[in-house]
Parts: structure tokens; sequence; C-alpha cells
């Protein structure tokens, strides 16, 4: 009972998600991405970006993170 609750929350909460996106030509890309910013690396699995502007990061600019 209370998986698919939980399950009807997320489904509903992504619906909203990717509708409000929709209205204000952004697009959402998936996937490990890295942009370099200053001196750092910043990386995500989600990205949220402007359909006109484009998307500045990608995966080749990961390989710019330091491994400990």
């Amino acid at each position: 009972m209370i998986y698919t609750t939980m399950k009807l929350i997320s489904i509903i909460f992504l619906g909203f998600f990717l509708t409000a996106c929709s209205t204000v030509n952004d697009a959402v890309t998936f996937g490990k991405k890295c942009v370099v910013k200053d001196d750092k690396v910043v990386y995500s699995y989600v990205w949220i970006y402007n359909k006109e502007s484009g998307l500045n990061a990608d995966a080749e600019q990961c390989d710019q993170i330091e491994t400990k």
C-alpha cells in the first residue's frame, strides 16, 4: 500500500517537473556531464538547460576531475 502510494506520488511529481520545463523552452538531459568553472569541475547526472543557449557541460570535461 505504501509502496504504491509513493510510486504514484513520484510519477505525479516527475510529470509536473517535466511539464514545467517545457513551458519555458528548457530541456532535461540525463547522464554524467561536467563543466569547468574557474578552477573547479562541476558535475551532475541531471542537467536542466535552455534549448536556445545550449548545454555547456559534456562528458569530455569529466577527465579533468582529479582522482584521489
